[in-house]
């Protein structure tokens, strides 16, 4: 499968135009998770700064698109935004190393659980029926549909920027990370200064809590 990657400035204005959002939202949301990360010290726990930093872009994305009529949806410990239409959803994920590169293939550092699973299968759906071309958010409408996109971001300290994209999974491997994407819309990296603190690798990045519920012993 060909993955439709949007990597030139014009060509990922005209798609998210088409989404009903802009390239402005996403860099101010990852600048603010970048403020607070950079407040972070090693005196601090590990996972604080990771997320701190996913909290805070979920947040601040949320902040600007729900005067335009988005909603939030949290179920599961997987938050979501979701347009006026309710054909399109957002979550936030940390990515790897390859996230914001247009000739890579990134994945998500963390693994996903089922709601995550249950969006790419729906994912996977649509590309079944539409073929692997954009869809816009009114093809949707009429088949009472959600496409569900990632913000991908990485934070590469040896680059001092952040980089991401907002993607449209289609599929995760067997481990539980989404690995294959039928569109990439790439921005430009965000530059972060001389803040070299790296995010843990061995915590959760992106928390999306599935409970274990266990009878209580008499």
């Amino acid at each position: 499968m060909k993955t439709n990657v949007f990597s030139k400035p014009e060509e990922s204005r005209d798609r998210l135009a088409e989404l009903g959002l802009d390239a402005v939202t996403f860099l101010q949301a990852i600048q603010r998770g970048q403020a607070i990360a950079a407040g972070y010290t090693p005196n601090h726990p590990a996972i604080c700064r990771g997320i701190s930093l996913w909290g805070e872009i979920v947040a601040a994305l949320r902040e600007q698109l729900m005067p335009r009529g988005w909603t939030r949806m949290d179920e599961d410990n997987l938050p979501l935004t979701i347009n006026p239409t309710r054909t399109i959803a957002i979550s936030v994920s940390t990515g790897d190393e390859a996230t914001g590169i247009g000739d890579a293939t990134p994945s998500t550092r963390s693994t996903k659980g089922p709601r995550t699973a249950n969006a790419v299968v729906v994912n996977a759906l649509q590309l079944s029926l539409f073929g692997n071309v954009p869809l816009k958010p009114e093809e949707l409408k009429r088949s009472n549909g959600v496409m569900t996109w990632i913000l991908l971001f990485y934070r590469d300290i040896t680059a001092q920027e952040t980089r991401f994209e907002l993607s449209r999974p289609v599929r995760m491997d067997s481990d539980g990370h989404v690995d294959v994407w039928v569109e990439r819309i790439i921005f430009a990296a965000s530059p972060f200064g001389t803040d070299a603190l790296p995010l843990p690798v061995d915590v959760p990045k992106s928390p999306e809590i599935v409970p274990e519920v266990k009878r209580k012993s008499a």
